[in-house]
């Protein structure tokens, strides 16, 4: 029997029919065993597998009990076809024994929750007509239109919203509300211009009266239509509670902001506008650790969020002096090191600490001079947390600042010896009567002195920067900008020390009659070795200069809360 187990397990892998055909007519009992240690049978493998035409045939020889067996953990295979999202066969299943989309496996997980989950909108948009949703539980349900928005299937969790609206103020197995879980959305954007308000806006003024009445409406400017919509229907559903439940609308205030702060800490600085463009008053409240939602930025190092500062006037200057329950000041905050996700959106340790010194010295600008020597709790100042906390990143920077110096350097030594050596060996020699060289009067002859000239002085610039860069204090203020000055110019100064080179070097061979074919053979060759140093180190030079000076408008005021 096992060997027939392995057999089949081999065909519906494969998908090959012809030898299931040959195993059921022994055994018929085969298309209902489990085939795997995890309670599998062949109907499982092959919709996980994709072989439609197989599993086709093989429904004609099931039963409704045969289709419905469920695996060690209680699926079913069409959970596994909704899982991997194979639609043709989720579709066949269904077709042909329609209550295999309402069975649940452990923890009540259904094939439509397994779509949902794996992001498959027209999958899962089918499986809701299957499924039976209005006889879940509650939870269930809810646990699926979170499951849709963190999967970004906007148009499919805007319908269960729109039928079932209760579930917009539900709370899912996490606590979560579908509204909490849209908030935290990084790249859900809003846009509005002069003329246009963003949904947003229109939803809190219309539709919840009991936080701002306003009557007036609006534009819409679509910039994510299906997250729009479902805003849209979240928050009309939020009011309506809000109208018919007394204690909803007394909690709805703290409900705002919760979700307000939870858009801080995703980085949402579209939905923080769109809000603080109708209650100003957001700008006072503070979390549970008594932070802004301008702490949280600097924090979590969220640029967008904190260039909204620029645009409060004197508030800001309020702002910057709340405190949180550790003693921290904003620039306590800036000093701590940055959450991974953030630096490692930046390559390498040396332009990590660069853009970390950055943001310190632009919170330093924000607080009050007497903040910045103020300590906390841990009766730290600013400037010992910022050097307790990023001391391991500040000596990885220098390692690698060093590498790089001591690799380039090395190249540049070796140049500087070479056209040294070859700038009083002039090509065909001298005059033994005046000691002129003699190919003088050459018109070409006056290009190897002069780029002679220039590889020397070159790699005499180039050998300097690195040297700098190998005896600098690594401090601070020398990681922004000393530092990456001292590298781009240097490894500019070897490049073109390298041309310059080359170009001697060609000189030379023409010169000697070697044949036009030889010739521009050599001169290819030689070319291609200043190519190459642009190929290997162009992608450093621009990310340096782009995190070194393309970060000057990092920190500004784009004017969206008063446009």
């Amino acid at each position: 029997m096992s060997d027939d187990r392995a057999a089949m397990h081999r065909a519906a892998l494969k998908g090959d029919w012809n030898s299931v055909q040959e195993l059921v007519e022994k055994n018929e009992e085969l298309v209902r065993i489990p085939i795997t240690e995890g309670g599998e049978i062949a109907l499982h493998v092959a919709a996980l597998e994709d072989r439609h035409d197989f599993v086709y045939k093989l429904m004609g020889k099931m039963g409704n009990g045969d289709v419905e067996i469920q695996n060690v953990k209680g699926c079913t295979a069409l959970c596994f076809a909704a899982a991997a999202g194979h639609t043709h066969i989720a579709r066949q299943m269904v077709t042909k024994f329609p209550n295999l989309a309402t069975i649940k496996g452990d923890n009540g997980v259904t094939p439509l929750y397994m779509a949902a989950l794996q992001g498959y909108d027209e999958l899962a948009k089918f499986l809701y007509d299957k499924s039976n949703f209005e006889s879940w539980p509650p939870q269930d349900q809810i646990n699926l239109l979170t499951a849709s928005i963190d999967s970004d299937l906007y148009d499919f969790a805007t319908r269960i919203v729109h039928e079932h609206g209760a579930l917009a103020v539900a709370e899912d197995a996490n606590g979560d509300t579908a509204l909490q879980v849209l908030a935290r959305k990084p790249r859900l954007a809003f846009s509005c211009n002069n003329n246009r308000q963003g949904l947003l806006l229109k939803i809190i003024t219309t539709a919840l009266p009991c936080i701002k009445s306003n009557n007036k409406t609006h534009d819409m400017n679509i910039a994510h239509g299906d997250a729009y919509i479902l805003f849209d229907y979240l928050w009309e559903a939020a009011a309506k509670t809000c109208r018919e439940d007394v204690e909803a609308a007394r909690g709805a205030a703290n409900t705002s902001l919760k979700l307000f702060f939870e858009a801080a800490e995703s980085g949402n600085d579209d939905f923080l506008v769109e809000l603080l463009k109708r209650d100003h008053n957001f700008l006072y409240k503070v979390n549970e650790l008594k932070q802004s939602i301008f702490h949280v930025a600097v924090l979590h190092r969220y640029v967008k969020v904190f260039n909204l500062t620029y645009e409060l006037g004197g508030l800001k200057d309020l702002i910057a002096t709340y405190i949180d329950t550790d003693g921290n000041n904003m620039l306590h905050l800036a000093a701590k090191l940055a959450p991974p996700n953030q630096l490692n959106t930046i390559p390498g340790a040396a332009l990590q600490m660069q853009r970390e010194v950055l943001w310190y010295k632009e919170v330093e600008k924000l607080v009050r001079p007497a903040y910045r020597n103020k300590k906390n709790n841990a009766d730290e100042t600013p400037h010992e947390l910022f050097l307790k906390e990023h001391e391991p990143l500040r000596k990885e920077g220098e390692k690698s600042m060093k590498q790089n110096a001591k690799a380039c350097m090395l190249v540049t030594m070796l140049i500087a010896t070479v056209v040294f050596t070859t700038a009083f060996t002039v090509p065909g020699g001298y005059e033994n009567s005046t000691g002129a060289p003699i190919l003088e009067k050459r018109k070409l002859f006056m290009v190897f002195p002069v780029s002679e000239a220039v590889a020397t002085l070159s790699s005499l610039i180039s050998m300097l920067m690195f040297l700098s860069i190998l005896t600098s204090r690594y401090s601070d203020d020398d990681f922004l900008k000393r530092l990456p000055f001292w590298l781009v110019v240097g490894v500019a100064a070897l490049f073109f020390s390298i041309v310059a080179m080359m170009v001697a070097l060609c000189t030379c061979l023409l010169f000697f009659e070697h044949g036009w074919a030889t010739v521009t053979l050599f001169l290819v060759l030689f070319a291609s070795v200043p190519t190459v140093f642009v190929v290997l180190k162009y992608p450093l030079l621009v990310t340096i200069l782009r995190c070194t000076y393309g970060c000057t408008g990092l920190f500004r005021s784009y004017h969206r809360l008063h446009s």
